[in-house]
């Protein structure tokens, strides 16, 4: 007689094994490099090329010791103007590789390359015209109804320091309990690299005739340098909090209530 009961635990089994496969293989088409940094204890130079332009590109670079930190970024024989952008540097294994996300523009030319230094115990450089940067994001929930227009502003003059690409966007709700991601580019490169970054973010509610419920500015990023990136809204950054909402933060998270 057919075990039948036999026959759906295997294939049950199999379908689970080949479903664990397919979520520990990497993405299809995601394009990866890894090179290796030429050098000693003390200092190590690794190349990578950027002709014809690289999209989210993840390059890992093998270090020759553990206490190395990058210090400058040169673009050869490339485009004057933003050849590069490099997005979520870390270091890895023990501070054994550097790994960040390439960006690249395909007008680059034949032979445009990037250069990484590291060295120990030095300080840092400006990259010859690109970016040293990293996506910051934090999520708002707003309970302020439905069919309100509420606009996220942020950044400014005087209002943002070491971000750039702040939030800048217009919707409407659809309820309660409306969950919206705003953020910025942190940049690391050049006097970044000591200073703090952060944005305000002016937010306004109105009704469906454009009416304005409130207003108030809350804020995003760190609090000292090398520090954390946080949320605020009843702090000296973030203030001005006036008509009829109000923002209340609670374990790190930001809320925008309306008053009735």
């Amino acid at each position: 007689m057919t075990n039948y009961r036999s026959l759906f635990s295997m294939a049950g089994a199999a379908l689970a094994c080949a479903a664990t496969l397919a979520s520990a293989a990497p993405a299809l088409g995601a394009e990866k490099q890894t090179v290796r940094c030429v050098g000693g204890d003390d200092f190590c130079t690794a190349s990578v090329g950027i002709a014809d332009g690289a999209d989210d590109k993840v390059v890992t670079v093998k270090l020759t010791d553990t206490d190395l930190r990058l210090v400058k970024v040169t673009a050869l024989n490339a485009l004057t103007e933003r050849p590069y952008a490099i997005d979520d540097a870390s270091t890895r294994r023990g501070g054994s590789q550097f790994r960040f996300t390439l960006d690249a523009p395909e007008e680059n030319p034949r032979g445009a390359r990037l250069v990484l230094q590291f060295a120990a115990g030095s300080r840092p450089q400006l990259p010859a015209g690109g970016l040293l940067r990293t996506w910051r994001t934090q999520e708002a929930i707003f309970n302020v109804g439905r069919g309100m227009k509420v606009t996220i502003q942020g950044g400014g003059a005087g209002t943002s320091n070491c971000s750039r690409d702040e939030t800048n966007e217009t919707f409407t709700t659809t309820g309660d309990g409306d969950r919206h991601t705003y953020g910025f580019y942190s940049v690391g490169s050049g006097s970044c690299f000591y200073e703090m970054s952060w944005s305000n973010f002016v937010i306004t509610v109105k009704d469906p005739s454009g009416t304005v419920i409130g207003s108030g500015t809350m804020s995003y990023g760190q609090g000292s340098t090398y520090g954390d990136y946080k949320a605020r809204c009843s702090d000296p950054w973030s203030r001005g909090w006036k008509g009829n909402i109000n923002c209340d933060l609670t374990n790190g998270q930001i809320t925008i209530d309306r008053i009735y």
